[in-house]
């Protein structure tokens, strides 16, 4: 009895396993900052019905890691996001000083979110 019961609730959990098509996004390039100054970012007072943040070192990185993030929260089509990734410039880089205090604050990155709605 416990085994069926384990068994319908994974089937109603996992059971759906379609995947979600993303047919409206905006890519926001926040740019390079510290973690301590970066405040987030939400869909309010937007058309948007979800968000994902991604750090690297550059904006594909960044990039790269938000989908990354997405994939990671559900079953999400991103096949029209992925070509997004190549078009991404590689270029402002983070640049680490390897001569800095170890006690100094944490390293900054570059980061970028992708608003979407289904």
């Amino acid at each position: 009895m416990i085994m069926h019961l384990a068994l319908r609730q994974y089937w109603h959990i996992c059971g759906d396993r379609t995947m979600h098509k993303i047919t409206e996004y905006e890519i926001i390039d926040h740019g390079i900052m510290h973690p301590d100054y970066f405040q987030g970012c939400g869909i309010a007072c937007t058309d948007y019905d979800q968000v994902a943040t991604g750090i690297g070192d550059n904006p594909q990185e960044a990039l790269d890691d938000c989908l990354e993030v997405i994939a990671q929260s559900g079953d999400y089509d991103l096949s029209a996001l992925e070509t997004e990734i190549e078009d991404a410039p590689t270029e402002p880089s983070v640049e680490y000083n390897e001569d800095d205090d170890e006690d100094a604050e944490e390293s900054p990155y570059y980061y970028v979110s992708i608003r979407w709605r289904n």
